[in-house]
């Protein structure tokens, strides 16, 4: 496939701006960039999602792409799921072919774990034999170990001469897998081939620009009780508890729980932004206001702009609708409105999935400054060096099961043991078994 001078704008916003490339059959391209460099939108026109404003597809082959955002019917079945682009072959069949682990299809969709939704997603994508592969950011709700399965899978289908396009903004996965790759920023081609480091592409990728951030002092509970406590559970003010483990083993459970039962001054940041975290058709400052006790819309307005230039919204107005933004975007409109009312607790789940590394930096010290004001934060997360970043403490949680309190030391040593389920736990939260 050959994309030859494509551009395309959202009114005064443009999007991808002249871009030119070629792919060849079995190779795996890494796309990179800060969200709103482009990506998606240029891989939405390679499908022909979109049509551009400028610019020709030539030798376009038949197209599967694994949305960022899940496509999924949520009542209905994974087989039922697979049936809609599989054409009529056998849902375990298309399942074992795919070479990835995901059991029980006649589950619903509504009862899988975010990570389980990105397999079928994946798999659905597959089952049309596709030869040229879109992933947008197919491993931000994945465990290690499953993003492993992910890259066997995408080996092998370039070795069967189809061509993967991997957008990504993990800087290892992209090292580890890719043949080539391309950065984008600000809707331009910026690198394009050549070998090149990990320091190398975080400066290709990322712009420069200046911002003041407040950075946590230090680390470890404040004394006191504990302002969240579900017994082997315990989060302080001042700390930051992480939760690590496989994903579905409990994790959206968890967070369920606690977002149905805490009270008061608490901040919820789902790990499905755009099920939990926003409506699509409100505007920014509408989506901002929904944590408001009375809606001011002129008041809205004018606090919303000062959020977006504060949490680096790439956005036009406070009057888009926050459904036209790109995935990280979004992400940043559900932590402003969190974060700014400076919440007591803070229960934040896949806080930093889809975000570039700028983006994971900033809110990494968001949360480290929320900690230093005395929030107690309970991070859920499938990234381990996020958790080890981030965390004073860390549990294990394996089938609805956590572990007992560990140092990151501690962790570092267990954690492999425990999320393979060798070990014992303390605390059910009513994950499946």
């Amino acid at each position: 496939m050959r994309l030859s001078h494509i551009t395309k704008s959202f009114a005064a916003n443009r999007a991808v701006d002249d871009v030119t490339l070629d792919f060849k059959p079995g190779e795996i391209v890494g796309l990179v960039g800060e969200n709103g460099a482009g990506k998606t939108t240029l891989m939405s026109i390679a499908a022909g999602e979109l049509a551009p404003d400028e610019g020709t597809i030539e030798d376009r082959e038949s197209v599967g792409i694994v949305h960022q955002h899940f496509l999924l019917v949520n009542e209905f079945t994974i087989a039922e799921n697979l049936a809609l682009s599989m054409w009529g072959r056998d849902p375990a069949e298309v399942i074992r072919d795919s070479g990835i682990d995901l059991r029980g299809f006649h589950r619903r969709v509504a009862d899988l774990s975010v990570g389980e939704k990105s397999k079928l997603e994946l798999i659905k994508a597959i089952a049309g034999r596709p030869r040229f592969l879109i992933l947008d950011e197919p491993t931000s709700v994945l465990a290690p170990a499953e993003a492993r399965e992910l890259f066997d899978v995408m080996r092998r289908l370039a070795a069967d001469g189809v061509t993967v396009v991997f957008i990504s903004h993990k800087i290892p996965e992209v090292l580890e897998v890719a043949t080539r790759i391309v950065v984008m920023r600000r809707g331009r081609i910026i690198v394009d081939g050549g070998a090149m480091s990990a320091e190398q592409l975080a400066e290709a990728m990322v712009e420069k620009r200046s911002r003041e951030t407040s950075r946590r002092a230090g680390g470890g509970p404040a004394g006191g009780p504990p302002a969240l406590q579900l017994p082997p559970l315990e989060v302080h003010r001042g700390e930051i508890v992480s939760i690590i483990g496989v994903a579905g083993n409990g994790q959206s459970e968890l967070a369920a729980n606690l977002r149905d039962t805490l009270r008061g001054h608490v901040a919820h940041i789902p790990e499905d932004r755009a099920r939990d975290g926003l409506i699509a058709e409100m505007t920014i400052a509408e989506n901002i206001a929904l944590a408001e006790p009375r809606w001011n819309p002129r008041a809205a307005t004018r606090r919303v702009a000062e959020l977006i230039e504060r949490f680096d919204i790439r956005a036009q107005s406070p009057l888009q609708r926050a459904g036209s933004l790109s995935g990280g975007n979004q992400q940043k409109v559900i932590l402003a409105r969190e974060l700014e009312r400076q919440p007591e607790i803070i229960v934040a789940a896949e806080p930093t999935r889809g975000l570039d590394i700028e983006a994971t930096r900033f809110v990494h010290d968001e949360l480290r400054a929320a900690a230093a004001r005395g929030a107690a934060i309970l991070l859920i997360t499938s990234d381990l060096d996020e958790a080890f970043t981030l965390g004073d403490a860390i549990h294990v949680i394996y089938r609805g099961t956590l572990s007992a309190r560990l140092t990151p030391g501690e962790a570092a040593e267990q954690a492999p043991v425990l999320m393979a389920g060798v070990g014992s736990g303390e605390w059910g939260v009513g994950a499946r078994q």
